[in-house]
């Protein structure tokens, strides 16, 4: 067929009901299903035309309510500033590393200001050949605002800085279990140092609106955004009564977003917010050329492991393209190691090469907007802006986000959005690679010293966390010479029990215990004598549900008449009554898909800590 057959030749057109029968075929008549997010989003497997709301889609960037950014077209560069930040607990050891970053692909000045535990030994003036005028910084600190302020006052060129320094006094009080106090004195010095930094340094920004305390906590992004306009409302209306114009004190604002796994979600979260701020500026008759307010993002921190730890650069990669194409202007790509340890030159030079690779690989920097038309990002991104909005009305109802955090309300409603993500992350409906599913324990892993402790409203860092204890566990047991390990019995030919013995030996290695598999049993003597050879203080037994009843109605005369009597548990979901005649033949309990592996690997690990 030559080119001019090709572009004459027609394709049939099929509707959604050709489209859902074919699936059907291909699915072996299981059918196509919805699936529910955090967000109580029901996402559907096909998106069409008739999925979006063509009133709401803007053709053009830089017009109307900016879904689909802030900048029109040939107005600006596109792209955004790559700002990693550096994790160093000594100035000595940071400005060298800070430095060299610059001339390797950094783009800002930025490093983590409240881990410098030598905070007084902070020198701009030691960052020798860097620019100011030039090179933005961006410095958000939950500690040093006034700190650094006084810092900067020291430089020559004072008048040229720019980019942003700034703190979150609401998001940076509750991620301490604290609130801010209308009457509190904290407040009125945070107000004294916005006003001395714009007259000192008129190209900085100050007003940060951190949500990553709120996102590390559980928070779904209609909660983030809805607290994030809800934040903006506060400290908006605070400078006004200091006599600040809105547009004066939209000029200083910094949204700043964490970027989590759900990678369309988190692109329609940027799209969205966009939307809804442009709103509010608009409520505040903003003139046009103020409603553009600079957006920050960060990699999750709740979606890293320390488990695999070379997984969590999917993990960034992910996140980091997901925040590109949402539209922000800084960017922070966590390190894979970060969980553990210090920043170190490797990993904080993979972490920066993968917003190069977006940047000069994916030519992301030449594209406003890329998700834009997409009828899936479309709606969701409509879905998202209707639920933020009402969310934020809510909180505006409820007195505001001060009222809100006093009365508990937000802090409960993102409790009960992380609940149902530890669920899901317990049960495996969720996966966490290399974690709860498909698990290398031979990967060697780094337990920081001390699991960081957490407030129970507001700061949970890993939804890892309590596999990783586990793991921890597994690994002490093994230093004291007692391994984790436990038999796969294997019933029958590998077809009969494959499947289970594999999902079996995935599940005991996400706790660490390591799962040797027996030959293939055909008959009675053949489970003894593996049981006997191993001596394992657990076994779990594999094969298709016929064969269970063969095999354990044998097993149950052996095991009354042995006086050594390990657990044994059965592998699949199996029902009440056949499990109730098996627990009577020597069987203590199963293994399913929909179980809470956590507390089952608990308990099983509990036999190796009484040995």
């Amino acid at each position: 067929m030559n080119v001019k057959d090709i572009k004459q030749k027609n394709f049939p057109v099929h509707s959604i009901e050709d489209w859902e029968e074919a699936v059907k075929q291909s699915l072996k008549g299981r059918g196509i299903s919805t699936k529910d997010t955090y967000e109580n989003i029901a996402l559907k497997p096909l998106y069409t035309v008739e999925d979006i709301d063509q009133t709401k889609i803007e053709q053009i960037p830089g017009t109307g309510l900016h879904t689909r950014g802030f900048d029109e077209l040939g107005r600006k560069q596109f792209g955004w500033k790559i700002a990693q930040q550096i994790k160093k607990s000594s100035w000595e050891d940071l400005y060298p590393m800070l430095q060299n970053f610059m001339q390797r692909g950094q783009e800002t000045i930025v490093f983590d200001v409240d881990q410098v535990e030598d905070f007084d030994q902070i020198n701009f003036l030691d960052l020798k050949g860097i620019e100011f005028r030039k090179v933005p910084l961006f410095l958000p600190t939950k500690n040093h605002f006034k700190g650094l302020l006084e810092k900067l006052l020291r430089h020559p060129e004072k008048e040229t800085i720019n980019g942003f320094v700034g703190t979150d006094i609401i998001s940076r009080k509750i991620a301490k279990g604290d609130i801010v106090n209308l009457d509190d004195r904290e407040l009125n010095e945070w107000i004294i140092q916005i006003k001395r930094a714009d007259n000192e340094f008129p190209k900085l920004k100050t007003i940060l609106i951190d949500t990553a305390p709120y996102h590390n906590a559980g928070a779904n992004a209609i909660q983030e955004i809805a607290i994030a306009l809800a934040e903006s409302i506060f400290y908006i209306e605070s400078l006004k009564d200091e006599q600040w114009e809105p547009a004066r004190i939209a000029e200083k604002l910094v949204f700043h977003f964490s970027i989590g796994a759900n990678f369309f979600m988190e692109i329609a979260k940027l799209r969205a917010f966009r939307r809804l701020w442009s709103t509010v500026a608009n409520a505040y008759q903003l003139p046009k050329e103020y409603q553009h307010v600079t957006t920050s993002a960060e990699t999750s921190s709740l979606t890293k492991s320390i488990l695999d730890p070379y997984v969590n650069l999917l993990r960034a990669g992910n996140e980091a393209f997901a925040a590109v194409i949402g539209g922000v202007d800084f960017l922070h790509v966590a390190a894979f190691d970060e969980a553990y340890t210090e920043s170190n030159e490797f990993s904080a030079r993979i972490a920066r090469n993968i917003q190069w690779i977006l940047r000069e690989e994916a030519h992301l920097s030449k594209v406003i907007d890329p998700a834009g038309g997409s009828y899936y990002i479309e709606s969701l991104t409509n879905e998202i802006a209707g639920k933020a909005w009402e969310q934020f009305q809510l909180i505006d109802a409820k007195g505001g986000i001060i009222d809100v955090l006093k009365s508990d309300w937000i802090q409960n409603e993102i409790n009960q959005v992380l609940e149902k993500r530890q669920n899901a992350i317990a049960t495996g409906k969720q996966s966490l690679i290399g974690t709860n599913v498909y698990v290398n324990l031979a990967e060697p892993i780094t337990f920081p010293a001390e699991f960081h402790k957490h407030n129970a409203n507001t700061s949970v860092n890993r939804l890892s966390e309590p596999f990783e204890r586990l793991r921890k566990k597994s690994y002490q047991l093994e230093q004291m010479g007692v391994p984790p390990q436990a038999g796969i019995i294997c019933l029958g030919p590998l077809k009969d029990h494959k499947a289970r013995a594999d999902f079996a030996t995935g599940f005991l290695a996400s706790g660490g215990i390591k799962a040797t598999w027996s030959k293939e049993c055909m008959n009675i003597d053949d489970m003894q004598t593996f049981m006997r050879e191993t001596n394992y203080p657990y076994y779990c037994v594999c094969g298709n549900d016929d064969v269970y009843q063969l095999f354990l109605g044998k097993y149950e005369t052996w095991f009354s008449k042995n006086n050594r009597k390990p657990i044994i548990d059965i592998v699949g979901n199996i029902t009440i009554e056949v499990f109730s005649q098996l627990k009577n033949k020597g069987i203590s309990g199963s293994i399913n898909k929909n179980q809470n592996r956590i507390e089952k690997l608990t308990t099983l690990l509990s036999l190796w800590e009484v040995e």
